[in-house]
């Protein structure tokens, strides 16, 4: 019987990945901490420092981040982590980013200092904002970085940016829209609560948007130095941190997964989403020994191996997912992958 692959997501090194303040991995140290558990080996597991918690001054691959929260999570038993830690958090603690948003005029202005200067505290995380007469709209795009990875750290982000709005402003903001790329695995009731409207999960992009009149809401928090100053310090910090270019690989699997259960994952649409010919695409995936094929089915096994781990998740349910309109083509091709059935890997994950 063959071996089980090992996840192809985990191949990258230290130097070529995105980096983070480190923020939230400190937040969820001290969380779990609390919680009486030992944050040493998850540390270790991370690939994290064990000063991490006591340096304000250490930052952390962005895919660290994700794995340390996902640990977290799981000591924890929190499916929610991220929300939680935003809503809980001293807001001050994302600094610089906190004090740029605070000392803006008015809500608009903040939100598009944040977009631009994002990458300060996380320079995995795009920050867009799109203005329309009928919405405003926040996106957050995952680069250099594979966005199927993460769970925890984009629901804080949406989280703080709701949290944020609604203190600076003083106003009981209510979001029109809030969408999240990956599936769901938890009760989000207490989420939806929060954000008092509904939740839309496995969408194509990680969303919140508002009425368009709240970019003209004021800040009593306005400080017109403090703002020179900040928007400067966030200024220079952006050029010595500059963001790499997203890797064609991690471009072509964040345009696939928001397609995969719809069944247009073909490299003709993915090619026009990243604004490229078919044959431009290949080629230059072809300089780095790619294929769209092969990408496409190490990735559908990244994500079977994910979904295999959410029980409340049917067989038929992942393969849909996936993209598969046949059940028994999932079962093959996970037998391809991992030399044994769906059903027996989540066996073995549950006794694992």
């Amino acid at each position: 019987m063959p071996q089980e692959k090992v996840s192809r997501s985990t191949e990258k090194t230290a130097a070529s990945l995105p980096t983070a303040s480190g923020v939230l991995c400190r937040l969820a140290a001290e969380h779990a901490a609390q919680a009486g558990i030992r944050i040493a080996p998850l540390l270790r597991k991370a690939d994290l420092p064990l000063s991490l918690t006591n340096d304000e001054s250490l930052r952390v691959t962005s895919k660290s981040q994700i794995v340390f929260l996902d640990l977290v999570a799981n000591a924890l038993q929190d499916p929610l982590l991220g929300f939680h830690l935003a809503r809980d958090m001293d807001m001050r603690e994302l600094a610089p980013l906190y004090y740029l948003m605070a000392s803006s005029s008015k809500l608009g202005d903040a939100l598009d200092n944040a977009a631009r200067y994002s990458a300060v505290v996380n320079e995995a995380v795009r920050v867009s904002v799109a203005r329309s007469a009928a919405t405003f709209s926040i996106d957050y795009e995952y680069v250099g970085i594979e966005r199927h990875l993460d769970r925890h750290q984009i629901v804080f982000w949406i989280t703080y940016t709701l949290r944020a709005a609604r203190a600076l402003t003083n106003r009981a903001l209510t979001p029109t829209y809030v969408g999240f790329v990956h599936q769901s695995e938890a009760d989000n009731s207490e989420m939806e609560r929060y954000f008092e409207c509904p939740l839309k999960f496995g969408v194509p992009r990680d969303r919140i948007s508002f009425d368009p009149q709240i970019t003209e809401l004021h800040f009593l928090t306005e400080d017109l130095f403090l703002n020179r100053f900040m928007v400067a310090y966030c200024n220079h910090a952006s050029v010595q941190r500059a963001r790499s270019e997203n890797p064609i690989r991690t471009r072509v699997e964040n345009a696939i997964v928001p397609r995969l259960s719809e069944g247009t994952a073909s490299v003709g649409a993915v090619a026009s989403d990243l604004g490229l010919s078919i044959r431009t695409l290949s080629r230059k995936l072809a300089a780095e020994g790619l294929t769209f094929s092969t990408i496409l089915d190490e990735l559908r096994f990244d994500l079977a191996l994910q979904y295999l781990r959410n029980y409340e998740l049917s067989i038929s349910q992942i393969a849909w997912l996936l993209g598969y309109t046949e059940i028994s083509s999932f079962v093959h091709a996970f037998q391809r992958w991992a030399g044994k059935s769906p059903t027996d890997a989540r066996r073995s994950i549950r006794h694992s």
